[in-house]
């Protein structure tokens, strides 16, 4: 029997914490490893982007880390889940 395979994990909300921004997100399985990417050139493989934060999805699937970013360089964010 072959399994279906999950849907990828997503952000799902930021907010604006003082100097930080926090992401939250659902989707994940549940315990296994993710990072999320970073970079100002999205055209860049992710294997040059930047790693800003290593975790472990909750036993639910979320997710929730905090980033305090340079306003003067725009970044945009990628989630990847390990497998």
């Amino acid at each position: 029997m072959v399994s279906s395979p999950t849907p990828p994990p997503k952000f799902e909300s930021m907010a604006v914490s003082g100097n930080n921004f926090i992401f939250n997100g659902t989707n994940g399985v549940p315990d296994w490893p993710y990072y999320v990417l970073a970079s100002t050139n999205i055209s860049l493989p992710l294997s040059n982007w930047t790693i800003i934060s290593a975790n472990a999805f909750d036993a639910n699937g979320n997710f929730s880390f905090t980033n305090a970013p340079n306003p003067a360089v725009p970044q945009t964010f990628y989630l990847l889940q390990l497998q």
